[in-house]
């Protein structure tokens, strides 16, 4: 709810409208190029702000989703979209009213798969933004 800390269990990443199944951690990124200004009248640096890169990532659980699941994006989906090389649409949002949602176009740059001997197998997916994001509000 507006006003109230996000919980960490709500905030998703979505796929396409789908949610990545058993996941466990995401994060969104963005930064920004500084361009230097310098002249002869100035002490010291000054900057002016460039172009920014943007991205989404997630850590799962590798399973296999149930098939009768239209919500949810698994692994297979995960790895046929890389495979591709599809845009996908990424929203990182909690669904909750008045919260906000992070949104716009990217390509999912790397998948690290992981299985220890005594433990559950894990996925990390990384996505590259592709333009701007978009920030609005849950209505």
């Amino acid at each position: 709810m507006a006003g109230n800390t996000y919980a960490g269990k709500n905030l998703r990443i979505r796929i396409a409208g789908k949610t990545v199944f058993h996941a466990t951690d995401c994060s969104f990124t963005t930064s920004r190029t500084m361009d230097a200004i310098a002249s002869k009248d100035t002490n010291g640096e000054q900057v002016s702000p460039g172009n920014y890169t943007w991205g989404v990532a997630t850590s799962y659980l590798v399973a296999n989703k149930p098939d009768a699941s239209a919500t949810q994006v698994g692994t297979k989906e995960i790895l046929d979209t890389y495979q591709a090389g599809t845009e996908a649409t990424i929203e990182f949002t909690t669904e909750i009213v008045g919260d906000v949602i992070i949104s716009g176009q990217a390509f999912i740059e790397s998948i690290n798969l992981s299985a220890p001997t005594n433990g559950v197998a894990t996925g990390d997916a990384s996505f590259k933004g592709n333009g701007d994001f978009v920030t609005e509000v849950v209505a």
